[in-house]
């Protein structure tokens, strides 16, 4: 989907809730809102990005956690002002992958090895990430199954099984041969120089991530505890604009809202977001204002962080690119 149609779509979404939601219901629900409860929110949400920088560097053990936790940050940039959530993910994979290659190179040439292991390693880091988001929203639907149904929890347990059937697929030779085969079929030597070879590079390393089971079940546990992270700053928001839930409530809700907007439909989720909220909220009997109150919140948060990063992209990087 182009951008423009991108950020239509997130136009549109927001028109219709403005539209069927109290607007000034919702500016008393934020002008009352706890201003303690959202410091916390905010030291919760930014203890999540922390925890991901960590978590990366169990894949990336050479690299400084300090070092990943700026890319983490400036990542949150580009998911913010790029379509599509997966796009923070991806600059983040490249950026890595040029400047460590560039400082690990010979001769002042990129390491194509360590970037494409780098690159991986980022690529397996999203569906470790994804993986321990499924197992915390499979157990706030289990425990809420009165209110959400059993629906949405078998649709949650067959993605986790598709990502590990999909994981799996990506290490087995047979399937790694089959998929260079049939894009290497008559290609020439511009598609060798920018498809085949990278993708080599990628099979071969993220073949090596799935050989250390060790490693990849840490990084699925330090995932989950990112999501409790996310979940407890949604928590605090929450309770701050008036929501008071259970945390198995909110475990569910931000799981399942989290993978919605992961849809490449509009521009940062913007919309996306707001619309799920207040379509599962209502499920458990939320007004329609607190709702949508509370993603404003969240989009608040993600723009502060956005923010951060690129001050950071702009200074701390930068010198260090210099």
């Amino acid at each position: 989907m182009r951008p423009r149609l991108k950020a239509l779509v997130s136009a549109l979404l927001v028109a219709l809730l403005l539209w069927r939601v109290d607007v000034a219901e919702v500016g008393r629900v934020l002008a009352v809102a706890s201003p303690g409860l959202m410091g916390l929110a905010g030291l919760l949400f930014f203890l999540m990005h922390g925890l991901n920088a960590l978590k990366l560097r169990v894949l990336l053990p050479e690299l400084r956690a300090g070092r990943l936790l700026a890319y983490t940050l400036v990542a949150q940039l580009y998911a913010l002002v790029l379509p599509g959530q997966l796009a923070g993910e991806a600059v983040k994979a490249y950026r890595l992958s040029r400047d460590e290659g560039h400082r690990r190179g010979m001769d002042g040439r990129p390491g194509r090895e360590d970037g494409g292991r780098i690159v991986s390693a980022v690529a397996f880091d999203k569906v470790t990430g994804i993986a321990g988001l499924l197992l915390l929203t499979g157990g706030g639907l289990a425990v809420q199954s009165a209110r959400f149904g059993d629906g949405l929890l078998v649709a949650v347990g067959l993605v986790l099984a598709g990502l590990v059937a999909a994981t799996a697929l990506l290490a087995w030779a047979p399937a790694r041969a089959l998929l260079l085969a049939l894009l290497g079929w008559r290609a020439g030597p511009k598609r060798e120089a920018w498809l085949l070879g990278p993708l080599r590079r990628f099979l071969k390393a993220w073949r090596d991530q799935t050989r250390r089971p060790g490693r990849a079940l840490l990084s699925v546990a330090v995932g989950i505890a990112v999501q409790v992270a996310a979940v407890a700053g949604s928590q605090s928001l929450g309770l701050a604009v008036g929501i008071d839930q259970p945390f198995s409530v909110w475990s569910a809700v931000i799981g399942l809202m989290s993978v919605i907007v992961l849809m490449p439909v509009t521009v940062a989720g913007i919309g996306l977001r707001e619309a799920s909220l207040v379509g599962l909220l209502d499920l458990v009997g939320v007004p329609h204002a607190q709702s949508l109150a509370l993603g404003f919140g969240i989009l608040a948060f993600q723009v502060m962080v956005a923010l951060l990063g690129a001050v950071i992209d702009l200074t701390v990087l930068r010198e260090q690119r210099a």
